[in-house]
């Protein structure tokens, strides 16, 4: 590191320095400015509010920012300025983590974006509450020399993230034949059980270098499709990355999600951890079905000319979609080729799935009959894994 400019530091020193450690590591600031050692100084420091020291629930948070620090400051000599007033945050259970830089104002607050940033930036979306060790910093600016100073002793930052109120993830590319954005809605993905922020989908996915597959949260899609927005898509963090396993990245729309080859696999992206993983299914020839069919007490049980058929979205035929009104609360269950020998329901008791309450469950052949509410869905029946949707249309 340089040494300090003499005219800086005999700024410095009229503050009335009063401490340097020389082992503070420096972060990026405007390439104009040559930035020095961290340094307390006198008549510089900032009083922590009370509402940072207590947990922070996004999800409840009604003002855009919160008044997290008070400042006060000494008269600056003459030609100097204090700018980049920020708080630096790491979290506590992640040692080797590299800081966050969180802007605030010279007023002392900071915003719900940039708090949401500092959570999504460690552990992606899941709204647990995590824990941050925080620091007040700024610059004293003189010429085109910095001097990093700091504002407030270490204190412990809870931030809870919002709960995302559509657990609902659609891909879109062509991996699995069709899956444009215009039509995003019907490939959806399945929530992995105890992790309601990791998703899978199981088809046989081609193998290329463009326009595969990128994921997409359905509130999204809906809002930004129309306007060409892809700054909310997932997508790997490495352009034209066939590995078995990566990391994720919101906003790139040209990183695609790439199979390794050209087989049946499992996609599972994990919105917490940020990371994706491709499983290569065992049995690369599984069984396939003419038809995909509901059938059940809005039938009354009447079969082949009397069943529902949901359509093939992705063309291995194993995927398969029908938008339908029940017009009463009914029973029912999944069959293939309009046949008992292939029938998938779920539990060991009728109704033990309720899908008003939870809309995604993974089905097994042979099994009781699922509970469906009147109302109009969006269904969903993989016929490899038995996963089965039923996401309301409003």
């Amino acid at each position: 590191m340089k040494k300090i400019s003499l005219l800086l530091m005999l700024v410095i020193a009229g503050w009335s320095l009063t401490a340097c450690d020389k082992s503070f590591n420096d972060y990026s600031m405007p390439p104009v400015y040559e930035q020095q050692p961290l340094v307390t100084v006198k008549g510089f420091e900032a009083t922590i509010m009370p509402e940072a020291t207590q947990p922070i629930d996004l999800g409840t948070m009604t003002e855009d920012a919160i008044h997290m620090f008070t400042l006060k400051l000494g008269t600056l000599p003459e030609g100097m300025t204090l700018k980049n007033i920020r708080l630096e945050a790491k979290p506590v259970d992640k040692p080797q983590a590299l800081p966050h830089n969180v802007e605030a104002t010279d007023d002392g607050y900071v915003t719900k974006e940039e708090l949401v940033k500092l959570v999504y930036n460690y552990y992606g979306k899941k709204a647990t509450e995590r824990t941050f060790t925080a620091q007040l910093f700024a610059n004293a600016v003189m010429g085109t020399e910095a001097q990093l100073i700091y504002l407030s002793e270490p204190f412990t930052l809870k931030i809870t993230p919002e709960k995302l109120e559509d657990p609902y993830y659609y891909l879109f590319g062509l991996a699995t034949g069709n899956a444009v954005a215009s039509n995003a809605y019907k490939y959806v993905m399945t929530p992995v059980e105890g992790n309601d922020m990791s998703f899978t989908y199981t088809t046989k996915y081609t193998s290329r270098k463009a326009g595969d597959l990128l994921v997409w949260n359905i509130s999204y899609w809906k809002t930004d499709f129309p306007k060409k927005d892809f700054s909310k898509v997932y997508a790997t963090e490495t352009q034209f990355d066939k590995s078995e396993n990566g990391n994720v990245i919101q906003g790139n729309k040209d990183n695609f999600f790439i199979a390794p080859t050209a087989e049946y696999y499992t996609f599972t992206i994990d919105l917490e951890a940020l990371t994706f993983k491709w499983v290569k299914l065992e049995n690369q020839n599984p069984v396939s079905y003419s038809k995909i069919s509901m059938i059940g007490a809005f039938n009354s049980w009447k079969e082949n000319d009397g069943e529902i058929d949901l359509t093939a979205v992705d063309p291995s035929k194993h995927n398969w979609y029908l938008r339908h009104t029940f017009d009463s609360d009914t029973e029912l269950k999944f069959r293939g080729n309009h046949s008992w020998d292939y029938n998938w329901g779920y539990g060991e008791t009728d109704k033990e799935w309720n899908a008003g309450s939870d809309w995604a469950k993974i089905c097994a052949k042979d099994k009781k009959n699922i509970a469906v509410p009147a109302g109009t869905y969006d269904i969903y029946f993989c016929d490899i894994t038995g996963a089965a949707h039923f996401v309301p249309v409003e």
